[in-house]
């Protein structure tokens, strides 16, 4: 069967996960259908390679591509770097320097392997519960130093800062202030909407960008992308795709902006977009 779409993206968490970070059957059997239409198949996650990909190996599809940081980094799932866009050192220390100053504690990712690095600094009792939580969970790839502004090997994937979510708009427009839009805000909403991610990258960066890369190198056109997710950080892949779909368990500001909403993630929406729109062949 043919179908107009020749370029399916496709966020994780909230989006082909359900609650329980679990793909269902129902979900994957579809995916696989789309693949036989010859559409090639990108996730793209605001996650690291490393703790994405366990995820996506539920779908039992090698061929599936993976955009880990928010688009940094596009890989096959066998770790080979096909694209990436880092951050020079010399702005990420003025991001460590401003994130200082607003109060937050940054974290710099580093590395274009599958387990990038997490460079980190003593925060001891400044750390709320959540973020000393996060970093335990990532303790194999911490890399602690004396200073973030003045330590750092090189270019980075990221800066990121835990951020009350009430808040997280309003530091992100600061940023851009203050580095004249040479570096690109990207906001998780998590943790039930209490915290936000705030990850701080290159001016280019954004889960379009491997969508841009591969509709390049294969001549597709945006009208043949079809891009489904549920945050904030997939805003640029829904704008840019021919078709955006969001999530009923999406925030009501991004399922106000005129995509079509599909069901939530704990009720096969994934499965139930991609049968409408690639599957019967309907258009938006």
């Amino acid at each position: 069967m043919m179908t107009k779409y020749k370029l399916i993206a496709l966020d994780i968490d909230g989006t082909l996960a359900n609650s329980d970070g679990k793909i269902t059957g129902r979900t994957k059997q579809v995916v696989h259908s789309v693949a036989r239409t010859g559409a090639i198949i990108v996730v793209a996650t605001g996650r690291r390679f490393i703790t994405a990909k366990p995820r996506v190996l539920q779908l039992d599809f090698p061929d599936l591509l993976l955009a880990a940081h928010n688009g940094a980094i596009l890989k096959r799932l066998n770790g080979e770097l096909l694209h990436h866009q880092l951050l020079s050192c010399a702005l990420a220390k003025k991001v460590v320097h401003i994130s200082k100053e607003l109060g937050l504690r940054p974290v710099v990712f580093e590395g274009t392997q599958d387990s990038a690095n997490l460079f980190v600094e003593d925060y001891g009792d400044r750390l709320d519960g959540w973020e000393r939580g996060y970093l335990e969970e990532n303790a194999a790839h911490l890399k602690w130093v004396d200073n973030l502004a003045t330590d750092l090997p090189g270019d980075v994937i990221e800066v990121i800062s835990v951020v009350p979510a009430e808040k997280v708009h309003e530091v992100a427009a600061i940023f851009q202030t203050r580095l004249n839009g040479q570096v690109k805000p990207i906001l998780v909403i998590i943790n039930n909407g209490r915290h936000a991610f705030l990850g701080l990258s290159h001016a280019t960066v954004g889960k379009d960008l491997p969508l841009r890369y591969l509709a390049k190198k294969m001549e597709i056109d945006a009208s043949e992308i079809l891009a489904i997710g549920d945050n904030y950080n997939d805003l640029d892949m829904l704008q840019f795709a021919g078709t955006g779909v969001v999530m009923e368990n999406a925030d009501d500001a991004l399922k106000e902006a005129g995509f079509y909403v599909t069901a939530s993630n704990d009720a096969d929406g994934v499965a139930a977009a991609l049968e409408r729109f690639v599957l019967s062949g309907d258009a938006v």
